[in-house]
């Protein structure tokens, strides 16, 4: 049996020792009991004697692998209903194929989303929880049948009269009084509602031998009402109906359990809202709608601002709650005249508000003859939710952004609606709070731009258009500057400084990093050799270089070239690459950066955490550093998840005998809780913004003065 307690267990089986550490402390932190597993052979042990709620099983491990793993647990009858999700790096479709056909309930693809992972498996838990208690129903149902739940009776024309089983007649709530009555007694309990239609069956059953098989309600003594399901067929004797035989059977029960997982299926189980899969059948259903009364058709999707933030400081308990005040609130703020009326054919709700995601919902309005209507709906839902929500003694203010589209015009089925719907949402969130948007082809302005900008940014070096800014790094036993981050910046004639966030991914996406990041290395390795000659302190220079670059054929090649020509030694440059750059294609990365060790350049990983790097090959690595990426370190040291990955790294760093450097330090407070915890360098703006390099030597010089003052 799975165990039973008050904090969920969780066993993980995977043979990378840092996902193992990262995951107990990340989820024990979370409400959850983490047992840990380096082998299969040993996750299955540990499943047979300890029963977890959940398994997180790694695809790729030595011996037993994932599949054979996944295979042997599914053997295991206790397993049916286990969620068990794979975890892997690998993102083919055969794998992801393979591990759904052997029973997988999810596939989580590494690098792990830290900050969802808890509400997944929380969600899968309590999923598996609701199957199994549907199980258990559906057992005790095939039990109440096997036990002659299901009930015969026959008809005689000679007599009109009808012989019941003992059985049917409790189905039918008769007295036993009854077991031969008239055939009237038939329709004694029969519900009003389904009682002409029952007796015109047996009347061309009787009359014309026509078999029939109905679904009836009946009102039981005690006013309860059960659903029956009664069929007949005719006894032919000489072209004449002599005798009918059916059956009767009370299908409460079943009727009970399908409603149910209909709702689970089409029904948002916490606030009870039509889900996508809905939403779809009830916008197929609104188009017709629309055309036939000479309506307009909107939508508005409704997006609530930083609501992850609740989740993560007060929980996902209170979470829920305020997703289902929410709910409440938009329900009222929508009146009655902007529903859509939806056919009963698979029993929809009439409101059209219906919940898209974790914090999105959408509200079909389709009784408007102006679609500028809608505007009144979207000022009525801003009003209903400018008071606070209170919830376990907590005073919560959301903020909702609202986009529109309608349709046609923004799209004739329903993904395209969805999308152009959305995308307006999130349009709105960069205008500001409580801000609305129409849909209009105005907003792929966008794409137009990234394009004229690709197009200028070919131009850029040949231009002399593009500069290097350096943000020092500071050694925190010595206090001094011991090197630099060399950032690049685009100096548009037109356009002005051009944000890195606005044409590095462009240029990644085009090819046209490699000649830029080759202008980066070339540059900055000429520069610090400017300043060594000038007589500066020894300094080292990082380049970042990009994964397209990494793998580019003349990478190592141009490497030499740059030090040959600058007459840079090698020990002062150092390349920062990301975790995900060695990981994809791990040993083809791992001859690169042994040829780059060899000529004595030092190597360090960059945005340390966000990634996923095995354990296992960052012990074989030859890198020297550890770089700490900036989103931790923000919110350091009021955030416990952050200040927990953070010492972690570090603590992982110190065990590899590697440096560990955090960028993005901007108070006093993140500085103190770095040095606490034995980080070796930092930087970021508590010291200096990236500087132009006459900045930088004017920088290093007042560097030198105060230490000399100090000295």
């Amino acid at each position: 049996m799975a165990r039973q307690g008050s904090r969920p267990l969780i066993l993980t089986i995977d043979d990378d020792d840092m996902t193992c550490l990262m995951l107990k402390e990340i989820l024990s932190c979370e409400g959850f009991d983490v047992l840990t597993a380096t082998d299969a052979q040993t996750g299955l042990d540990m499943f047979l004697e300890h029963h977890p709620n959940l398994i997180l099983l790694d695809v790729m491990m030595p011996d037993m692998d994932g599949f054979t793993c996944l295979e042997s647990l599914r053997a295991i009858p206790e397993t049916r209903l286990l969620p068990i999700v794979m975890l892997t790096g690998i993102d083919d479709v055969k794998s992801i194929h393979r591990c759904f056909g052997l029973g997988a309930t999810d596939f989580i693809a590494k690098p792990i989303n830290w900050p969802t992972l808890p509400y997944r498996l929380n969600y899968m838990i309590r999923a598996s929880g609701a199957l199994k208690e549907l199980d258990h129903n559906e057992a005790v149902l095939r039990n109440a049948q096997k036990i002659a739940h299901l009930g015969n009776w026959d008809w005689e024309r000679c007599t009109d009269y009808i012989t019941w089983s003992e059985e049917a007649l409790k189905v039918l709530d008769l007295a036993p009084k009854y077991s031969y009555s008239p055939r009237l007694s038939l329709f004694k309990t029969v519900h009003p509602a389904n009682l002409q239609r029952l007796q015109q069956a047996l009347e061309l059953c009787m009359k014309q031998g026509h078999a029939f098989s109905l679904e009836i309600r009946l009102v039981h003594a005690d006013k309860t009402v059960h659903v029956a399901h009664i069929q007949g067929e005719a006894e032919m004797q000489q072209e004449r109906v002599e005798k009918i035989h059916g059956t009767v059977q009370d299908i409460t029960e079943r009727r009970r359990i399908e409603d149910q997982v209909h709702h689970l299926s089409y029904y948002d189980p916490l606030t009870s809202l039509p889900n996508r899969t809905l939403f779809k059948t009830i916008f197929n259903q609104s188009i017709g709608h629309c055309a036939r009364n000479g309506l307009c058709l909107a939508g508005l999707f409704v997006g609530i601002d930083r609501f992850k933030r609740i989740n993560e400081t007060l929980g996902a308990t209170v979470g829920d709650r305020v997703l289902q005040l929410f709910t409440e609130r938009l329900a009222h703020a929508v009146r009655n005249s902007d529903y859509i009326a939806v056919t009963r054919n698979l029993e929809k709700p009439a409101t059209t508000v219906s919940r898209l995601g974790d914090s999105e919902f959408i509200v079909m309005l389709n009784s408007i003859r102006d679609t500028r209507d809608s505007i009144k709906v979207v000022k009525r839902i801003f009003k209903e939710m400018e008071s606070a929500f209170e919830v376990e003694g907590n005073e919560i203010h959301l903020v909702a952004n609202i986009g529109i589209a309608v349709y046609p015009e923004d799209g004739e089925d329903v993904d395209t609606f969805i999308k152009n719907g959305e995308f307006a949402m999130n349009h709105a969130r960069e205008q500001g709070q409580n801000s609305h948007r129409f849909f209009s082809k105005d907003l792929h302005i966008a794409a137009f731009h990234k394009l004229s900008l690709e197009n200028r940014l070919r131009h850029a070096i040949e231009r002399n258009e593009l500069v290097l800014h350096y943000q020092p790094k500071v050694n925190l036993q010595s206090n001094k500057t011991i090197g630099m981050e060399a950032l690049v910046r685009w100096q548009h004639p037109e356009l002005g400084l051009v944000p890195p966030d606005q044409f590095i991914p462009i240029a990644e996406e085009s090819g046209l990093i490699v000649p830029i990041g080759a202008w980066v290395l070339d540059t900055a390795c000429r520069q610090l050799r400017t300043w060594q000659l000038a007589g500066m302190p020894p300094l080292t220079v990082a380049v970042n270089v990009s994964a397209v670059q990494f793998r580019h054929k003349d990478f190592l090649l141009h490497i030499r070239e740059v030090l040959d020509s600058t007459g840079l030694a090698s020990p002062y440059l150092k390349l920062e690459l990301t975790e995900s750059t060695l990981m994809m294609g791990v040993h083809e990365a791992m001859a690169i950066l042994q040829e780059i060790r060899t000529l004595g350049i030092r190597i360090s990983i960059d945005d340390f955490g966000t990634g996923y790097s095995s354990l296992s090959y960052l012990k074989k690595l030859p890198i020297s550093e550890l770089k700490i990426d900036q989103s931790f370190v923000r919110d350091i040291p009021h955030d416990e998840d952050d200040n927990m990955i953070t010492s972690a790294i570090i603590a992982l760093a110190k065990s590899l005998s590697l440096e560990v450097v955090a960028e993005g330090v901007e108070n006093q407070q993140q500085l103190d809780f770095l040095r606490q915890h034995d980080c070796d360098t930092v930087q970021g703006y508590f010291f200096s913004r990236p500087l132009a390099p006459e900045q930088f030597s004017q920088f290093m010089f007042k560097d030198i003065n105060n230490q000399e003052g100090v000295t």
